[in-house]
């Protein structure tokens, strides 16, 4: 009797990895396409902005623009993994946000480098005045400013999408002496 269940339950184990690997292989396969997973079961979350669906084995997380009924290439961030998989989308920096950022850790410390910071709306960057403005110095600034208070995503970020664009000026005291 006992080697008749553990052969059952061998089996239906053999058998479910089995279905879980073909499934699996077939619903990457359509992911990496661009379509919808086909073998899953889908789960949207109460906003509307995230997608999940469970496969045997494996899970799509899927994060949509603006609705969860538009079409499974439009979304704007997908990861493919197993049920254990964790995955939450980086929060997009706003120009606001950096020059926020900036601006309190200005008031909070001396830089004697810097001038002033606007958010210049027409080219969606923070335009940040320094008196000395090479590239040694902006990327001091960069440093400075965000790696106490953000992180190196922020840095890795403002850096690849070109966020912050660095002017040379004179400072104020400079102005009034000429």
């Amino acid at each position: 009797m006992k080697k008749r269940v553990l052969l059952i339950v061998g089996s239906i184990i053999i058998i479910l990895a089995v279905v879980g690997y073909v499934t699996s292989y077939k619903d990457s396969a359509r992911v990496r396409a661009g379509i919808e997973p086909k073998y899953t079961i889908k789960l949207v979350s109460n906003d509307g902005s995230k997608v999940t669906y469970w496969g045997l084995g494996y899970k799509v997380i899927r994060y949509v623009g603006v609705s969860p009924n538009e079409p499974f290439k439009n979304n704007i961030g997908i990861k493919y993994g197993s049920w254990f998989m964790n995955y939450e989308l980086e929060k997009p920096i706003s120009l606001e946000n950096i020059k926020q950022i900036i601006d309190d850790y200005i008031d909070n410390n001396n830089i004697e480098n810097y001038i002033s910071s606007y958010i210049n709306a027409k080219e969606n960057v923070v335009i940040v005045v320094l008196k000395d403005n090479d590239v040694k110095k902006q990327d001091e600034f960069i440093y400075e400013v965000f790696s106490r208070t953000t992180g190196s995503r922020y840095i890795r970020n403002i850096k690849d999408y070109s966020l912050i664009k660095f002017e040379k000026g004179e400072s104020e005291s400079e102005l009034m002496n000429s």
